[in-house]
């Protein structure tokens, strides 16, 4: 319940922040003359610009897909992170579908990197994941089980995905 209530009230900061400029909570608050850095269709949570994608591509396609619009998978790095893309998923779609990140270890088992380079510095695994339960995994998915956490899965599975881009910071003069 208290998972339904933190999502309903993140989806309504979601749908404010892009009807009327104003951020959500903890990092995400930022000053007004920051405001509104991302292109339409993107939602700005701290120093990045989101985009839920709908249509379902396997991992690689997903990163393809995001770095043709100049991002990648989103990575996570705290708790607010990980709600806000859950609650991007859940107004999108009307529920907690699961949804591709940037988390991966193709390079070598349980070494976990983002596809934007950035630091494994965060993990909301679902009980007993990652586990390679049916083979090699590795890539990683939000909205997994009953809790809606991590799980990491195979690459070529078709799912929805998050991209995300960093806000290019201009200096005024």
């Amino acid at each position: 319940m208290a998972m339904l209530t933190i999502s309903l009230l993140l989806c309504a900061a979601v749908a404010l922040s892009g009807a009327t400029g104003a951020k959500g909570a903890e990092e995400g608050v930022v000053p007004a003359e920051t405001r509104n850095q991302c292109p339409t269709g993107w939602f700005q949570f701290g120093s990045r610009c989101f985009m839920f994608v709908e249509t379902a591509r396997s991992w690689p396609l997903a990163e393809r897909h995001c770095v043709s619009l100049g991002a990648n998978l989103a990575s996570v790095h705290s708790s607010a992170d990980d709600q806000f893309l859950q609650a991007i998923a859940g107004c999108k779609t009307g529920a907690f579908s699961t949804t591709w990140i940037g988390g991966f270890d193709a390079v070598q088992d349980r070494l976990w990197f983002w596809s934007d380079g950035s630091e494994f510095d965060y993990q909301n695994w679902a009980k007993g994941e990652p586990n390679n339960s049916g083979g090699r995994e590795p890539c990683i998915v939000i909205n997994w089980g009953d809790e809606y956490r991590w799980n990491d899965i195979k690459c070529g599975n078709s799912f929805p995905s998050v991209c995300s881009k960093r806000i290019c910071e201009i200096q005024k003069n």
